[in-house]
């Protein structure tokens, strides 16, 4: 489900959980508009996949639908890019006759680095209410795939979603190891320091069992799939640790995918609600 070369390509499918009529493509441009948008547009229905994973990328370009909604609102394709990450969903019907939000299914088409669509589809598979790879209807899920070019299966599929979460996985990890490496550069700087005017042993040492304890939030976070949550608590002990550093240096100077959380395009609370992201298009504004 990818390719070689200096490009990589992942293609995954993911179930529908619930979709809503929250928001709306403008005729004019087929740019992802939210609900209240009064120009001339058509409804659509995003779906819970979609609407997460708009919502868990940095600052990405409006969606703009090479395939709006026709009759069925909720058949559609829309592509958009944040940052290095290419990424294009559409939404089909492979079971019921399109009838139940249970029978559609999204095709996910990331274009990127490995890190950066693991991490997506990390974020996107913790916040559903239900694992993506499994469909509500097994038997015609597997029909569908077998007539998608590709190499397509469902096992195929729920092992390219699980090696990408293993890919996420193992990036934090790394993370873990630097902030606890330096950590442990900063105790021993400790021990051969003296009180100064702006730095004492007594306040440095209470930074540290700070630090301490938000690695293991942070460990017990990412135990949980909890990716958020592991960024809150290892951002913080980061920063514990900078504040017990005698030599008040940045304890983690290199500039990981994951130094700091990724941007939020809209508000936990709204994911069942209409999206807020930054409209890119400036020649196509309101009028």
């Amino acid at each position: 489900m990818g390719n070689g070369g200096g490009e990589s390509v992942l293609v995954v499918y993911a179930q529908v959980g619930q979709a809503k009529a929250n928001h709306r493509v403008e005729h004019d441009t087929s740019f992802l508009r939210p609900k209240a948008f009064h120009l001339p547009s058509k409804v659509v229905y995003l779906g819970d996949v979609a609407t997460n994973a708009l919502a868990y990328l940095d600052h990405p370009e409006t969606p703009h639908f090479s395939e709006p909604p026709k009759f069925n609102e909720q058949k559609w394709t829309f592509m958009t890019q944040s940052g290095g990450l290419h990424l294009t969903i559409s939404s089909d019907s492979y079971w019921g006759f399109g009838l139940f939000n249970s029978g559609y299914l999204n095709r996910i088409e990331l274009n990127g680095s490995p890190e950066l669509y693991a991490r997506l589809l990390c974020d996107l598979s913790a916040s559903l209410g239900h694992r993506p790879w499994e469909f509500f209807h097994s038997s015609s899920a597997s029909k569908y795939l077998s007539k998608q070019k590709g190499d397509f299966s469902l096992k195929l599929n729920e092992q390219a979603w699980k090696a990408a979460m293993e890919t996420a996985r193992s990036v934090f990890d790394e993370h873990i190891f630097m902030v606890e490496e330096q950590g442990g550069l900063v105790q021993k700087r400790i021990k051969t320091t003296s009180d100064s005017t702006h730095w004492t042993v007594e306040q440095a040492e209470k930074h540290i069992e700070s630090a301490l304890y938000d690695l293991e939030v942070a460990k017990g976070a990412l135990a949980d799939g909890n990716a958020p949550g592991f960024e809150r608590a290892i951002a913080r002990a980061e920063a514990y640790f900078i504040e017990a550093d005698p030599e008040g240096g940045d304890v983690h100077s290199g500039e990981g995918l994951y130094e700091h959380p990724q941007g939020r395009i809209l508000d936990q609370e709204a994911v069942d609600g209409e999206i807020s992201f930054v409209d890119l298009t400036s020649n196509h504004e309101e009028e």
